[in-house]
């Protein structure tokens, strides 16, 4: 899941970003990371929404909470990796504005894991029944439908 995101955010900047500036008229800079937040928080969203749903999916018990928790964990990672090499936790939260988009991508990142978890969650559900189902009609000899 945070591969597919770094993937995401590589094409989006690195690959197409040419192209996007040249579309956009809008060279790097701190107001062009405000423009397209919106943007990056959707697509932050859907990698966690997908990544929410395939941990509920394959939690052995307590698939919410499995489901819920990708956000959080992700988002401690690179914290503890900049504590451990002896670097201050967010090194580029110097202003109130970069600490409020850091917000509002762990809020987007969080309530995308739990919307995933709870489709993950259904969808395992959903499954287990289904295999049920066949193994109960394959032991009885029925034909399939």
């Amino acid at each position: 899941m945070l591969v597919a995101f770094a993937f995401i955010l590589l094409i989006l900047f690195g690959i197409l970003a040419p192209v996007l500036s040249w579309l956009f008229q809008v060279q790097p800079s701190a107001s062009a990371i405000k423009t397209f937040a919106p943007v990056l928080i959707v697509i932050c969203g859907l990698g966690f929404y997908f990544g929410g749903m395939a941990a509920a999916y394959k939690a052995p018990g307590r698939r919410l909470l499995h489901g819920t928790l990708v956000a959080p964990v992700a988002s401690l990672i690179s914290p503890i990796i900049n504590l451990l090499l002896g670097k201050t936790p967010f090194p580029g939260l110097n202003s109130v504005g970069t600490v409020l988009l850091a917000v509002a991508f762990l809020a987007a990142s969080v309530v995308a894991a739990n919307v995933g978890a709870r489709r993950g969650q259904t969808l395992q559900a959903h499954n287990e029944r289904v295999l049920r189902l066949m193994r109960r009609s394959k032991m009885r000899g029925e034909p399939r439908q």
